[in-house]
């Protein structure tokens, strides 16, 4: 078999004469032998042991929906139609996955719809469900994600676990640090809200610095930070920042919370010789208050420096091991001495006591004095002129918070403050792992905000949380739940 007028064919139809040859060779004649095979023409005759095959089902007209495959009657955007299918694709069950909290990758088929006048895709209700079922799905797998980072404080690969085990969905590392940072960015957005809210008046503003181990890698110099905590009497953490220069940041931290909704009238701090002068820098008219808890770490210091430095006086020529042990035992008859007047100074910081607390210090003092009390000793005068010093120096102050707290119950203890450091001092592994301070940043501004929303089960404010306690405007903040602050709701 030959092809004849290739030439002349091919100019007639406008195509290349090798183009005919090629069909020829590799099309036509590797299919003759099909073709010209003697079969009895018609349908194969059907085998009488299989089932009978189920009819189609009707197919609509078009522009005229059915029930089995969802189309409307007319487009939603023109009203007209007619509307036509366009094509079906395969998608994963998400509202099994929503309903069963398990992933799984079954599909199921969705049918297209295109109206044939202004070609407008349109959205089927059977659509909508599963587009509405899978942001649900992920949205409830970063709530796991945000719940493992901020509040277990759970690194990226145990996260990924996590996610594994409870939703049987497999996640990547890059993934979780993604949505670790945008949390992140959002909390602090939240945080830096609270000072306009409105909210119950808060008197007393507290900060502190806290584990200095943060590192800065973009930085020129390698260099350690400590992070800035800044919190109110209800122990409402209102700013986190990454401190790299003291006088700067923590000064940048107070000026930020102070806002129409919160201004505070005291600081309240220990015994450290900068803060009073940078939150005065920052919050003009600020009363500075002291702490009532490191006041008694003060007083419990020297007296054990009184004990530790007790001289002795023996003869000459005593063995090191006899000078050790009669050195002892003047330690332990001093201490036990020395016991009863510490007593007094503590029982003068108890609550219920505010109104003769001065009284159980001058006390004290005079007792310390007193020979038939405590042996006049070089370090019990010492212990004398040290605790004369720090009350000649800190007395009115003091003075001040006793008369507050018995008329106006204010808070003189930072032991909220404490607590919170205690929170921030377990996710300090996971801070280091951020490349700068303004992502560590953004990291604990997450874990505060966690902490700020989360109701506590125990403690002295029991089915509260901190929110509650300030009373803030949770419209004015715009999110009632964690979740819905950094744009997780359901």
């Amino acid at each position: 078999m030959t092809l004849q007028n290739v030439e002349q064919v091919a100019a007639e139809v406008g195509v290349a004469p090798n183009s005919i040859r090629n069909w020829f060779h590799d099309k036509v004649l590797p299919a003759l032998p099909v073709i010209l095979v003697n079969e009895t023409p018609g349908p194969k005759p059907s085998d009488p042991k299989a089932p009978p095959a189920e009819s189609p089902a009707p197919v609509a007209r078009v522009g005229h929906g059915t029930a089995e495959d969802g189309r409307p009657t007319e487009c939603p955007d023109c009203h007209q139609g007619p509307v036509w299918k366009n094509g079906v694709y395969w998608v994963l069950n998400w509202l099994a996955v929503v309903t069963f909290h398990w992933f799984s990758p079954e599909r199921v088929p969705v049918q297209r719809f295109r109206c044939a006048v202004c070609g407008r895709e349109i959205i089927t209700p059977a659509r909508a469900r599963l587009a509405e079922a899978r942001q649900q799905a992920w949205q409830m797998l970063k709530q796991l994600m945000a719940f493992s980072k901020f509040k277990l404080g759970l690194s990226d690969r145990r996260t990924v676990a996590l996610a594994k085990l409870t939703w049987g969905w497999r996640i990547s590392t890059t993934f979780v640090n993604d949505v670790t940072q945008r949390v992140g960015q959002k909390a602090q957005s939240t945080l830096a809200r609270l000072k306009d809210c409105r909210q119950k008046a808060a008197r007393v503003l507290m900060g502190d610095e806290t584990f200095p181990r943060i590192v800065d890698g973009q930085a020129l110099r390698a260099k350690a930070h400590s992070v800035g905590v800044a919190i109110c009497e209800s122990g409402l953490i209102r700013g986190v920042k990454a401190v790299r220069n003291q006088a700067r940041d923590m000064g940048d931290l107070f000026k930020g919370v102070v806002g129409t909704g919160f201004h505070p009238k005291y600081f309240l701090s220990d015994f450290d010789v900068h803060f009073p002068k940078i939150v005065q820098r920052a919050i003009t008219g600020i009363i500075l208050l002291k702490d009532f808890v490191h006041a008694q770490r003060v007083i419990n210091r020297h007296f054990d420096e009184a004990v530790r430095n007790v001289t002795l006086d023996v003869p000459k020529g005593t063995s090191t091991k006899n000078r050790n042990k009669q050195r002892n035992l003047k330690r332990r008859l001093l201490r036990k001495r020395l016991e009863p007047i510490r007593a007094v100074f503590i029982k003068a910081f108890r609550s219920g006591y505010e109104a003769v607390a001065f009284i159980y210090i001058e006390a004290a003092l005079q007792m310390l004095q007193d020979p038939t009390c405590i042996i006049q000793t070089e370090s019990v005068r010492t212990l004398h002129t040290q605790l004369i010093k720090f009350f000649t120096k800190h007395g009115q102050t003091l003075l001040f918070q006793f008369e507050q707290k018995a008329t106006a119950g204010l808070v003189c203890t930072t032991n909220a403050l404490e607590s919170k450091n205690s929170i921030f001092k377990p996710f300090e592994r996971i801070a280091q792992a951020f490349q700068s301070a303004e992502s560590c940043e953004a990291f604990l501004s997450g874990v505060a905000l966690m902490e700020d929303f989360d109701v506590k089960t125990r403690g002295s404010h029991p089915g509260t949380s901190a929110m509650q306690r300030a009373e803030i405007n949770l419209e004015d903040l715009e999110a009632r739940s964690f979740f819905e602050a950094v744009g997780l709701a359901l």
